[in-house]
């Protein structure tokens, strides 16, 4: 099997309730070649069908497209709690 590896954040979420990112919140995570944005969400144990914001390389990736937005190596994951506010 082959494995990228692609670069993970978490923005104003706890990450000690997260496997395999830093205190900080930063890391990179291995994702089997051919890995969704659901599959590294799953990878560090977030839910991804919850309304967290996710964007890949600075795009929003929707909820319901995470099964298949297709990551490559290098890739930047960055997820955010749902923002509200007015």
């Amino acid at each position: 099997m082959i494995v990228i590896n692609v670069g993970f954040q978490l923005v104003s979420i706890d990450p000690s309730e997260v496997k395999g990112i830093g205190r900080d919140g930063i890391g990179e995570i291995p994702v089997k070649d051919g890995g969704s944005l659901a599959d590294a969400m799953h990878m560090v144990g977030l839910v991804p069908n919850k309304p967290f914001m996710t964007l890949v390389n600075g795009d929003p990736v929707a909820p319901e497209n995470r099964d298949d937005k297709v990551l490559n190596d290098g890739d930047q994951i960055a997820v955010f709690p749902p923002i509200e506010g007015g």
